[in-house]
Parts: structure tokens; sequence; C-alpha cells
């Protein structure tokens, strides 16, 4: 009998044992899995900043268009606001927001315009005065449209409506900008007018401006897509360098054929005058 009962103990104590050892292979999979979850989660931050006075979240990868506007507004400010002492502070400070794809060639081009040396001499400076602010959730593009302004020591102004288009991504909570554009006018360049603009010139829609469910695959080029375009500053730069080749009339500055072109215009200070 003892025998008996000694086999049914063991039976019952390799049962257990079992038992046990499914148990704990179970909770070590949840262990793992929750750990992973974990790791995996990331907190979205929500922010009222002074100059806001909307609430503007973003997350590991993610913000919403409130935080993107802003974001949009300080790249084109920074962009459109060159100075000789400060130029070099404005370099560092963008360029630190671009994209691989985009950081040379953006950084080429800014670095051309501040270290030419006819606007350097020309003793000019460029201002940019936003006016509005739209976004574009199916694209990721942020439009900032306002007055460039080239001001010199004589106290002449140049003033010309152009507008930035800034690309903007969030990766590992942080914002980049995928792509940087510049042109005059007051009209964005959106999904819309790309496609009327395709329909009369027969150009394809660039990939940038294309709504993200159809644009290519990150392999595929676009030879017609520009990462980067300051040619609105380079343009206001030689305006700079022209009134300094040229002294102007104070009472009779340039103002009949730029206001002929129906693009730009020469503004006089109550100094000058």
């Amino acid at each position: 009998m003892k025998m008996i009962t000694a086999m049914r103990n063991m039976g019952q104590l390799q049962a257990m044992t079992k038992a046990l050892v499914i148990s704990n292979v179970i909770m070590s999979f949840g262990l793992i899995y929750s750990v992973v979850a974990l790791n995996g989660q990331r907190d979205r931050v929500i922010l009222v900043p002074p100059s806001m006075d909307k609430k503007a979240e973003i997350s590991w990868r993610s913000a919403d268009k409130e935080y993107l506007k802003s974001f949009g507004l300080y790249i084109a400010t920074l962009v459109g606001n060159i100075q000789p002492k400060s130029s070099s502070v404005i370099l560092e400070s963008v360029s630190a927001f671009m994209d691989p794809a985009i950081f040379n060639e953006f950084r080429r081009q800014l670095m051309t315009l501040i270290e030419d040396p006819g606007f350097k001499a020309s003793n000019s400076t460029i201002s940019f005065l936003p006016g509005s602010i739209q976004y574009e959730p199916e694209t990721g593009r942020v439009f900032v449209t306002g007055s460039l302004i080239t001001s010199n020591s004589g106290n002449q102004k140049y003033q010309k409506q152009v507008v930035y288009e800034i690309g903007a991504d969030i990766r590992e909570g942080r914002p980049w900008v995928t792509h940087f554009l510049s042109y005059e006018g007051s009209v964005p360049h959106t999904v819309g007018w790309h496609v009327n603009n395709s329909q009369h010139t027969g150009k394809p829609i660039p990939d940038y401006a294309m709504p993200f469910n159809q644009r290519k695959s990150k392999a595929a080029t676009d030879t017609d897509t520009q990462p980067a375009d300051l040619s609105v500053m380079r343009d206001a730069a030689k305006q700079g360098q022209a009134w300094e080749a040229v002294p102007a009339d104070p009472g009779s500055a340039a103002m009949p054929a730029n206001r002929a072109e129906g693009k730009e215009e020469v503004i006089e200070s109550k100094e000058s005058r």
C-alpha cells in the first residue's frame, strides 16, 4: 500500500511540475511581449508655446497641424531674414532641421547667397514679413506667404510677394524639412494647383506634391524634383547689388520700371522723402 501511495504522490508531483513549467513559459512570453510593447510605446507631448494661442501636439512619428504650421513659420522666418552679421547663425540654425536628402543642396545655395561678395558690399539686408500660413495634410506641406523686403543703408526698400513651401516630417520625435521651395506670387502650389498646371503644360506632377498614398517608393527617383530652391532670395540679393552699382536718386527710385512688371514694388522711406 505504501508503494502504491508513493507512486501516486510521485505522479501528482510530476503533473504539478509540468504545470509549473508550462505556466512559467507562458509568463515568460507575456513578460517579453510587455517589454517589447513598452519599448515601442511613445508619449504624446502637448505644448502651448507662448507665441501660439492653440495647443500643439507632437508624438514620435507625427504632429498636429498647429505644430507643423508653427514649425513651417519658424523655418520660413529664419531663411527669409538675412543680415551680414547674423547670417552664419541663421545658416547653422536652419541647417540643423534639413533632411539629409536636401542638406547639402540647401546649405550650398544659402552659403552662396551669404558669401556673395556683391551682396556683402551692398550692405543690404533681406527680411520676410509673413502674411498667411496654410497646411496641406494630404502632402504634409506648409505654405508661408508674405512680403520679402530688401533694404539698404540708403533707406531704399525693394518688396515683392513670395511663397515659402516647406515639406515637414516628424521622425523620432523631432521635425525635419524634406524639401524647401520658394517662388514669387501669393498663390501656394497646392495639389490642385499642380493638377491644373499639369493639364495646361503637360509637365508631370512632382512626387513631393502628390498625396502620401500616391507617392513613389523611396527607391524610385524623381528627376523633376528640386529639393531646395532659394531663387527668390538670390533675386532679392541682386537688387541690393544693383543699388550698390548704380546709386539711386532719392527723389526718383526705380519705381516705375518695377511696378510696370506687376510683381515687385520699390518703397521709399519717409527719411528719403
